[in-house]
Formats: C-alpha cells, sequence, structure tokens
C-alpha cells in the first residue's frame, strides 16, 4: 500500500477549509488544525485537532509534505469589530506558523491571502507586481501577511501566497455573507435582488477553481514560490447582479433588481497571467456556475438562509 503524504491545514473547518479538505483526503493523509467556531462538517478519514494555531510547536509539523494556512479573520465586518484580533490572527500567526514550519524542514508553505491587498484603483488590471495600498484593517493585515511570511524564503522554504478574489459556490460549511452567494440569498429572501455599487469591479471564483489552486501549488514544483492572483472573472457588480438575475429568473423565481449608488472605495480588477503560466491554472466556473451548484444543494422553498451559521461576523460576535 502507497504511504499518503501528509499535509498539515491550520484553519481548516471554514468555508474554504472544509470543501478544500475533504477533496485533498482522497489522495492526501489530512491533518486540521482549527478551533471549529463553525462546526465540523469535515470527512471521518481527517485527522482533526482542536486547538489555538499559535499554539503549536515545531514538533507538531516535522514530517509534513506542506502546512497550508486558511484561518484568521474572513472579512472586512470581523476584521473592523475586532481589528486587533484582526491584525494577530492574520498577520502574526500565519508569519508564526510560516516560521515554524521552516524550521521543522517543510518546504512548501501556502497561505491564504486577499485581492483586498489592491486597495481601490481607477479600472485599471493589476497583476503581483502592482502597487497595493489597502484601506481597510482586513487588507493591511494580509498584506502584512505576505512580507512577513516571504521574508523567509529560501532554498528551504518556498512559500506560496495566493491574493484570492472574492469566492462564491457551495460548500458543506456554507457561507452566505460573500457577494455571489449573499445575491442569491437576498433575491430568495426579499424577492429583491439589490446591489449597493454597481459600477465597483470585483475579481471572483467559484470555490471548485480555489481547490484546483492549491492543488496545483501542493503539486508543482519545489523551487515555484511567490506571491499569484487566485481569481478567475472580473466582473463590475451590477454586472453580476444582472447575471444572477437572469438566472433566478429561468430558474422561475419572481423578483425585483433594485441598482443603487452607494460609495464605496473597494474597486479592484486583477490579472491572474502569472498563475496561468507558472502553475497551469486553467478557472473553469464562472458566477452562474456558483449559483448553479448552491441551488442543487438546498431546496429553496424549505431552507433556512437566517441563521447566524452561514454569516462569520454572526458567529464571531457570539463566541466572543
Amino acid at each position: 500500500m502507497v504511504k499518503k503524504d501528509k499535509i498539515l491545514v491550520a484553519g481548516g473547518a471554514g468555508y474554504i477549509g472544509t470543501r478544500l479538505c475533504n477533496t485533498l483526503s482522497k489522495k492526501y493523509n489530512i491533518t486540521v488544525v482549527d478551533n471549529f467556531w463553525f462546526g465540523d462538517f469535515l470527512e471521518k478519514n481527517i485527522t482533526k485537532i482542536k486547538k489555538d494555531i499559535k499554539s503549536l510547536t515545531v514538533g507538531d509539523l516535522k514530517g509534513f509534505k506542506a502546512v497550508l494556512f486558511l484561518g484568521g479573520l474572513s472579512n472586512d465586518p470581523m476584521a473592523l469589530y475586532r481589528p486587533d484580533l484582526n491584525f494577530i490572527e492574520n498577520s502574526a500567526t500565519p508569519t508564526y506558523l510560516a516560521f515554524i514550519a521552516k524550521q521543522a524542514g517543510v518546504k512548501r508553505f501556502i497561505c491564504a491571502s486577499s485581492c483586498s491587498v489592491y486597495g481601490y484603483t481607477k479600472n485599471s488590471t493589476l497583476n503581483e507586481n502592482s502597487k497595493v495600498k489597502p484601506s481597510y484593517a482586513y487588507g493591511i493585515s494580509k498584506l502584512q501577511c505576505e512580507k512577513g511570511i516571504s521574508i523567509l524564503e529560501d532554498d528551504n522554504f518556498k512559500p506560496i501566497l495566493f491574493r484570492k478574489g472574492t469566492v462564491g459556490g457551495w460548500s458543506d460549511k456554507m457561507r452566505f455573507d460573500l457577494v455571489v452567494n449573499t445575491m442569491l440569498m437576498t433575491a430568495i429572501t426579499k424577492n429583491k435582488l439589490t446591489v449597493n455599487s454597481p459600477k465597483l469591479w470585483r475579481p471572483l471564483i467559484d470555490i471548485r477553481d480555489v481547490i484546483q489552486g492549491y492543488q496545483l501549488a501542493i503539486e508543482c514544483d519545489e523551487d515555484i514560490s511567490g506571491v499569484f492572483n487566485l481569481s478567475a472573472n472580473n466582473i463590475t457588480i451590477g454586472d453580476l447582479g444582472v447575471l444572477i438575475y437572469e438566472k433566478l429568473k429561468l430558474e422561475g423565481l419572481d423578483m425585483e433588481l433594485e441598482l443603487l449608488d452607494k460609495k464605496d472605495i473597494r474597486n479592484y480588477k486583477v490579472s491572474n497571467s502569472k498563475i496561468k503560466d507558472v502553475l497551469e491554472f486553467q478557472p473553469r466556473y464562472s458566477p452562474v456556475d456558483s449559483i448553479r451548484e448552491i441551488l442543487n444543494n438546498i431546496d429553496i422553498n424549505k431552507f433556512n438562509f437566517i441563521q447566524d451559521k452561514f454569516y462569520n461576523i454572526n458567529t464571531f460576535k457570539k463566541i466572543l
């Protein structure tokens, strides 16, 4: 019997982590370290350790092929609610984890950053060498994380940092506080799809394409490293609203489409040319595909969207 490579995923029980780890567990021996604030939807063949990531030691990481960080505070509302924890969990914690992973002899470290590091741009398409100037605590903490981990790189430690676009689609640990998923939720629960800032650009990606990106990072040449935009589609929020509206109308949902003009300084679109070239990443799914998969997993006439577990800020406030 071939022995499976071991991979440790810190913060692997969340929205992305759950689906990623369940997928990876078919090929790898997966260990998840998590506080399990949002429940446990992981497969039974996954080793689960309930503890704070900061309590891990060098000895805990020995023998792993790769260490992945998917933990921390996951969005702007959580970061604004507790900026102190935001900078600890999104900056210091992943840097510490990378530091001890390097000491443990782990060569591949993969970290979840965010396209939020770009801040506001005037509709230019940004690549990994573009200026980064985040305005909010969340984006700043992610940029600090990138800087701290990148410093550690040498011939024996090769980190890959994913600046992810906004993720959509289905996970057993579901969220409805991400733009594609949120639009679907509001359309169904309020019979109205409201778009606050239709002219703003966002880079989007389906959760299945995110998983592809992580798989490629685990399996690529060990000497590949650096920052990569992990995204599929650049789209204005207004065009996204129209796409989802038209899809739901085809599904027989009767609703109103409301376009507002609220100011927001998070405006960015990104290039994914580098990840396509270096990692041979090929996105396969659109926002409509994300919506379709969610609808395939729920009964819209019975599903209860109004539960705190679907909104990370609500769960976060309860825990604190």
